[in-house]
């Protein structure tokens, strides 16, 4: 099959998208042709090696904007049946990851990850890893913007729900987060495509979280930032991983160092022996 891997640029993603290429293409099953695109936008530090270069997406004005903006553009290139769009700073580490992904897809209209620590909704693939099979365009226009408080310059409104709550898996009178990709359940299960399967968020914090620290120290450093670094697992096992805030930590920085040895050293203990 051919999947079509859609990243979008911000600041300090090139370098990111590159590692995720490189970690994805290390682990795919080699059963599948992926197909890397990438979408620019507003802060861009340049094209990363290896992918298919979109377009430029026009500033929107705050930087999650920009974001959805740029996904939103992006989705006029999906050339197949298969579709993901993931945010660059991620790194797959499943092996047979595509096959896995091609299966999900073949008995479900989406397949992705959990939210993060601050959740837009529950039990349902987000943006930072949304697969998705094509034919939903064909009857759902897709937005992945947020909805801006203008009040709290880039703070995402938040908004409690009403009927609408069983779309989010959450129920009436809950307060949700519109930040970007919040849409996505309302607009896909609205219109009847009600197979999806999101897999579950692991926290740095958490004791099922599986990916190593080489000492004390670097394990100290790490949980400064604890909200990030987080796992998605798949049957028990690391699918993928989050750096989060690329924006301001560039991958050859002391945060994106420390994430990556994380990932370095699972990689070594689980597939060189």
């Amino acid at each position: 099959m051919d999947i079509d891997i859609i990243t979008c640029l911000g600041p300090n993603c090139k370098k990111y998208a590159e590692y995720l290429k490189y970690t994805a293409e290390t682990f795919k099953s080699g059963k599948h042709k992926l197909h890397w695109k990438c979408m620019e936008s507003t802060g861009s530090d340049g094209i990363p090696d290896g992918y298919t270069y979109l377009g430029w997406a026009p500033s929107a004005g705050h930087n999650s904007l920009n974001h959805g903006t740029a996904v939103n553009e992006s989705l006029k290139y999906i050339e197949h049946d298969y579709a993901m769009i993931v945010d660059a700073d991620i790194a797959i580490v499943h092996k047979n990851w595509d096959d896995i992904f091609v299966q999900e897809l073949n008995q479900n209209d989406c397949f992705g990850v959990e939210d993060g620590h601050i959740r837009k909704y529950r039990d349902y693939p987000s943006i930072y890893l949304f697969g998705f099979r094509s034919y939903i365009l064909d009857k759902c226009q897709l937005d992945f913007r947020p909805e801006i408080d203008p009040a709290r310059g880039e703070s995402p409104v938040r908004k409690k729900l009403g009927n609408e709550a069983k779309y989010f898996n959450m129920n009436p009178g809950e307060s949700l987060k519109c930040d970007t990709g919040w849409k996505l359940p309302l607009i896909i299960r609205k219109a009847g495509f009600e197979k999806y399967k999101a897999m579950p968020v692991v926290m740095m914090k958490s004791k099922q979280s599986q990916l190593p620290f080489v000492d004390t120290a670097h394990k100290k450093l790490c949980m400064q930032k604890a909200v990030h670094m987080y796992e998605w697992h798949y049957n028990g096992k690391v699918f993928a991983t989050h750096k989060q805030a690329c924006r301001v930590h560039p991958l050859d920085g002391i945060w994106g160092q420390a994430w990556k040895k994380r990932i370095d050293l699972y990689i070594k203990r689980n597939y060189n022996g």
